[in-house]
């Protein structure tokens, strides 16, 4: 990947990552809040702003009315372009019909303006900070709806490292953050910022330290509570069957 053109962003401070808001407005709000009461300087998005929840078009136009820049998913990929393929893997027929749902009502309910900005994003980000050049995606860097999970084989993480040798790549799409050093790479999953898959109800979203790149410090995951049961009046309003962890 380096040697392409990619655009570069300069973060020379702590700066905030989220992804995977997946049209979650409440979850979206909370997390944007968080992140002004702390004072953080600078915040982008990996993706999938849209797709599942039930404010697609609010949360796509909260990110690019506050200037965040923020990359491409490939649920935002397949609602933009109108391919009728969000990109999913499901596992189970209750996640197909899911998706199948999410899929039809979202790609109805998009309007065109939301759809032109989510064609308008970015495949990746570099990130020229005081630890180098960091490179941001979606999936992986190798394709917008890889799922890296951390407990892939250590040697294929190398293999990723090696042929994409930066210092960190953070990226988002599994909903389940951790971060995992090896070799010369950290690779940060900043978690979902809308649909968490971890057992934990509260959104996620990742705080990087740059230059404390190697240590523990490197990355902070906050988990911020939101108002679910807004969440749930306005999926009732849909014909959505997504499902939400409830809080404990």
């Amino acid at each position: 990947m380096k040697g392409t053109w990619l655009r570069t962003l300069e973060l020379e401070t702590p700066f905030a990552v989220f992804s995977d808001v997946h049209g979650n407005l409440p979850g979206l709000e909370a997390i944007v809040d968080d992140i002004e009461q702390r004072a953080i300087p600078a915040t982008i998005s990996l993706g999938d702003l849209v797709g599942y929840g039930p404010a697609p078009n609010e949360v796509a136009l909260l990110v690019r009315d506050r200037g965040i820049p923020s990359l491409m998913g490939n649920y935002d990929q397949g609602i933009g372009f109108e391919s009728g393929d969000c990109g999913c893997v499901y596992k189970t027929d209750e996640q197909r019909a899911e998706g199948a749902a999410s899929l039809a009502w979202t790609q109805e309910v998009v309007t065109s303006e939301v759809k032109a900005y989510l064609r308008s994003l970015e495949d990746h980000f570099t990130l020229k900070t005081p630890a180098g050049e960091l490179l941001a995606v979606h999936g992986s860097p190798r394709r917008i709806n890889e799922y890296l999970f951390e407990d892939r084989p250590a040697s294929a993480m190398e293999r990723l490292a090696r042929d994409y040798p930066y210092p960190a790549i953070f990226f988002g799409h599994t909903h389940v953050p951790y971060a995992r050093p090896l070799g010369e790479t950290t690779f940060v999953n900043v978690g979902s910022g809308g649909r968490p898959k971890d057992g934990d109800w509260r959104v996620c979203y990742a705080i990087v330290s740059p230059e404390k790149l190697g240590t523990q410090g490197f990355v902070e995951f906050v988990r911020v509570p939101y108002d679910y049961e807004r969440l749930q009046r306005e999926l009732a309003a849909t014909p959505l069957i997504t499902s939400f962890t409830p809080p404990d």
